[in-house]
């Protein structure tokens, strides 16, 4: 597996190990807070290994399992890793019952171009190979979720970012806007998600990160980019 990480190609000072396969890869964050490291994100049943070793090499003491929003791609690990690192897990309210239940809220192509890949995605989550190993978070993100966030010793921005889920949220820290599938770099090319619970709601995210202006943007699928100059 081809992997890039902030090991060997630096992007601001953003910690980002993606998996660099197909035309959407996968990506992984981790920040730091005053008692431990978060992770965001967990990648897929290929990503596991390679994290791992790349969360050791690095020393980063995973306290906290920050999951986007509850699709396979993102909360794949989330069970083994919440075990593994004795890390409590996050997860917005709103997507709990969409845990290994991709079909909980349909997804809609936000293109014409997209729409024999929805029917591809909405075949295979239907099958084990695409259900995420069941677990339950232990923080269900809120309009609270700053406040709980500082209890544990994050000086973050929990952002609401609905659409491609219903409960799809980024983190806003130091410029980078950590979106999940809120945005998506496809092909090398940043754009709105290829697919979405609520194309209306995707589309009064997207102008909400415009509004939040972060400096750099990192998303579940792509490196991360520059989205505004300083």
């Amino acid at each position: 597996m081809r992997t890039q990480t902030s090991d060997n190609v630096k992007i601001g000072n953003i910690r980002y190990f993606t998996e660099l396969s197909g035309d959407a890869p996968i990506s992984v964050y981790v920040i730091s807070g005053a008692k431990g490291d978060m992770l965001i994100d967990t990648g897929f049943s290929t990503t596991s290994q390679a994290l791992i070793k790349w969360i050791s090499k690095n020393g980063y003491n995973i306290t906290d399992i920050f999951i986007t929003h509850a699709h396979p791609d993102h909360d794949w690990n989330a069970a083994k890793f919440k075990k593994l690192f004795n890390a409590r897990i996050w997860l917005g309210k709103d997507d709990l019952s969409l845990i290994s239940n991709f079909a909980d809220q349909p997804q809609k192509p936000t293109h014409s171009r997209f729409v024999s890949r929805v029917k591809w995605i909405s075949f295979w989550t239907k099958t084990p190979f695409f259900k995420s190993k069941h677990y339950v978070p232990d923080i269900l993100i809120d309009e609270n979720a700053n406040e709980v966030a500082k209890q544990y010793g994050y000086d973050i921005g929990i952002v609401h970012l609905p659409g491609h889920t219903k409960g799809s949220y980024g983190i806003l820290k130091d410029g980078v806007l950590y979106a999940g599938d809120s945005y998506a770099v496809i092909n090398g090319t940043p754009m709105e998600p290829p697919h979405a619970y609520s194309i209306e709601e995707m589309k009064d995210s997207i102008k909400k990160i415009s509004e939040l202006s972060p400096e750099y943007l990192a998303c579940g699928h792509g490196v991360p980019f520059l989205f505004r100059s300083k």
